[in-house]
């Protein structure tokens, strides 16, 4: 089994691993035709038609000019005209088939591509969320995806069409007389040679773009996230200037992709007038010697005009297309950095938990230091176990191992026999509760953030459990009461109010194993006896872990340990490490200050049958 850390370096080589296999750009997009290429096809077979069709109506309108016109046979005249406006009603639908078809399949491929993006976020561990800036990631998802969805289903268009016209001019010019075709492509080797300069210099220039773009999203989300610490410490003026520094780079590198539009584009015209001049020129002269005919030259500049028109418009989707395939490369970064934690081959379905947890001989770091030295820990089905200790103890972290989030460096971590790692991560964590220090809530009702662990319960359900750990209380000051809407983050309740309505979301999942983080801290003492009335409906009957400050929480536990510096330093009941000498009561003193607040804490009435589980954000 591949341990975390070389896990870890093959992440770190994210990009670099061979490269010849990886295919980063535009091009990866053709997995997304896959069930889509009998459309494709069609759709080719109607592009060919409809660049044919211009092509077609000019050589007759060469025939009409030349035996039409000048041989004054009116019925040929008219019969050519004729077939002309049949031509070109014909191209008419075939174009309007294309145009909506290329968009329907443009837009399927973005769809695609925008639900594999967040799936593979989803799958990714915290590590990667810890080290990546949220702005970065929902650039990803936002203007990178839109970038793609700009060309897919309005660029696609334009380069299928003008690419088809493009070379049915070019056949239809050497039909007609191949000297003013071959005339007409001298320009055709500057026009490659500008073309890959502008090719070059123009990606680096998009991918500066989405770089600084991408910095400016995550400069924007931070600032948003924080202003109320902003507005708190006076720092607007200072984010500001962050604000303004991260614009002013986007403004330079924008800036210097469109002073390369502004040489690109206009020598590409040039070059089309200059072919157009020498048509002109050279098809004169022929006529005047006798070998060129006035319609043939007549329709030749006209099928110079689609050999340039398209490549103008080409030229300006040029841009685009570099943007969209920056863009792609930032999002291939994302889709190629392999999950850390993931199931491994063979791993087995969870059953139903009994929740007999043990932590054998554990040691993990998130860096070179390790946070665990072998730490061993065992609950039995149904206890409880308190993690008490100094911040950066480790203990946190302990329950990140415990939920799964990160693998240990040495050691296992055991449920009911079975180490994690052959487990199926899905099937277990349904069976993990999770009741954070600060519980996020989402922008729904209050019933849909209690379902949000078990989204079949039925309202009935819902209800029960809001009464039995008192959330109807806060619903009842609202006119909607559970139907409530909450905004995002849980904003207009008190941190007590969002701690009950997890506490509530945790009791509907039903889970075998869980971990509480601080549930009780930051809170007043009226609103923390509501919870601990609520914890004590919540840990009844289930594996828990508890990892907290305020000794109120931890005299319910079976066992207390006490963590210091990633290693287990005492252990045994409340009462028993209360009454002896060591950190545990060193602690108890600190937090409590006094032994008459130590006294009329309460205690819960089973200790035996209490289980809980929350992970925190930060490393311990």
């Amino acid at each position: 089994m591949p341990s975390r850390k070389h896990i870890a370096q093959r992440i770190l080589r994210g990009s670099s691993e061979d490269p010849r296999r990886r295919r980063t750009g535009l091009s990866r997009l053709g997995r997304y035709l896959v069930g889509r290429r009998r459309r494709v096809a069609v759709l080719a077979l109607i592009g060919i038609c409809s660049a044919a069709a211009p092509v077609s109506a000019l050589l007759v309108v060469q025939d009409a000019i030349d035996h039409g016109m000048r041989a004054h046979d009116r019925g040929r005249l008219g019969r050519d005209v004729g077939v002309y406006l049949a031509i070109n009603a014909l191209a008419w639908v075939l174009q309007t088939t294309l145009v909506r078809g290329l968009a329907r399949v443009g837009q399927d491929v973005v769809l695609g591509l925008r639900e594999d993006l967040f799936d593979h976020l989803t799958t990714l561990s915290l590590r990667y969320f810890s080290q990546q800036k949220a702005g970065w990631i929902i650039a990803r998802l936002t203007s990178d995806v839109d970038a793609l969805s700009d060309v897919l289903s309005q660029g696609l268009t334009t380069l299928v069409v003008n690419t088809l016209t493009l070379m049915a001019a070019i056949v239809g010019l050497f039909v007609l007389d191949w000297r003013l075709g071959l005339v007409a492509l001298v320009i055709l080797p500057p026009t490659l040679v500008i073309s890959r300069w502008f090719q070059v210099r123009s990606h680096a220039a998009f991918l500066r773009v989405r770089e600084t773009i991408s910095s400016m999203t995550a400069q924007i989300a931070e600032s948003v996230s924080g202003m109320a610490v902003i507005q708190a410490f006076n720092r607007e003026r200072a984010f500001l200037g962050e604000f303004d520094a991260s614009n002013d780079a986007n403004l330079r590198t924008n800036t210097h992709a469109q002073w390369l539009n502004s040489l690109f584009f206009p020598g590409i015209e040039f070059l089309g007038i200059v072919a157009m001049a020498s048509v002109l020129w050279v098809g004169g002269h022929m006529i005047g010697s006798g070998s060129l005919t006035i319609g043939t030259l007549v329709s030749s500049v006209f099928l110079l005009n689609l050999v340039f028109q398209p490549l103008q418009e080409l030229s300006d989707l040029y841009g685009q297309v570099q943007s969209a395939g920056a863009a792609m490369e930032k999002i291939s970064i994302v889709l190629d950095t392999e999950p850390e934690i993931r199931d491994e081959p063979g791993a087995r379905r969870a059953g139903r938990i009994e929740g007999d947890l043990r932590i054998d001989r554990v040691t993990f770091s998130y860096g070179r230091d390790p946070v665990l030295h072998e730490v061993d820990i065992h609950v039995p089905p149904g206890n409880c176990l308190a993690l008490v200790g100094e911040s950066g103890g480790g203990k946190s972290t302990t329950a990140k191992l415990v939920g799964r989030f990160y693998d240990p460096d040495s050691g296992g971590i055991r449920v009911d026999g079975h180490d994690l790692r052959e487990l199926e991560l899905r099937s277990y964590r349904r069976q993990l509760g999770v009741v954070l220090q600060d519980p996020f809530l989402f922008a729904g009702t209050i019933a849909d953030n209690i379902r949000f662990a078990h989204p079949e319960a039925t309202d009935a359900q819902v209800e029960d459990v809001a009464r039995a750990v008192g959330v109807d209380r806060i619903a009842r000051r609202f006119d909607a009461a559970l139907l409530h809407t909450v905004r995002e983050g849980g904003a207009g309740l008190s941190a007590g109010e969002r701690q009950l309505i997890s506490i509530a979301r945790a009791l509907l999942a039903d889970p075998r194993i869980l971990i509480l983080d601080e549930a009780t801290s930051n809170i007043d003492r009226p609103t923390e006896i509501l919870i601990e009335q609520a914890l004590d409906r919540l840990l009844r009957g289930r594996t828990s872990i508890i990892i907290a400050h305020r000794l109120a929480t931890v005299r319910r536990a079976d066992e207390i340990l006490v963590m210091e510096h990633g290693r287990i330093t005492q252990r045994g009941s409340f009462d028993d490490l209360l009454g002896s000498a060591g950190p545990f009561r060193d602690l108890a003193a600190q937090l409590q200050g006094s032994d008459e607040v130590l006294q009329s804490a309460p205690v819960s009435g089973s200790r035996a049958s209490s289980s809980a589980s929350v992970v925190s954000s930060e490393p311990e």
